[in-house]
């Protein structure tokens, strides 16, 4: 299991490349994918499930680690496009 800090919660550019990355990777939210706020948002994956947790401060995200560093690396590609 992994846990990652991806940025502040007020970072809504590295916010929006995070759910594109989820949307990418065929993430299911649990929930209504609009309303993403503080509290803790799971997205179901075929590879297990993404917890995305946004408090005041941080917004961080955990999982298997190969889900997580596939999210990660979907980050950085979108950087580049």
């Amino acid at each position: 299991m992994m846990r990652v800090d991806i940025c502040a919660s007020d970072d809504h550019d590295t916010r929006d490349r995070l759910l594109s990355a989820i949307h990418e990777l065929s993430g299911a939210h649990e929930g209504n994918w609009e309303s993403l706020g503080v509290g803790l948002n799971r997205f179901r994956f075929p590879g297990g499930e993404l917890s995305l947790f946004i408090d005041a401060w941080f917004v961080d995200v955990a999982g298997p680690d190969e889900l997580v560093t596939r999210v990660l690396v979907e980050m950085e590609r979108a950087d580049y496009r």
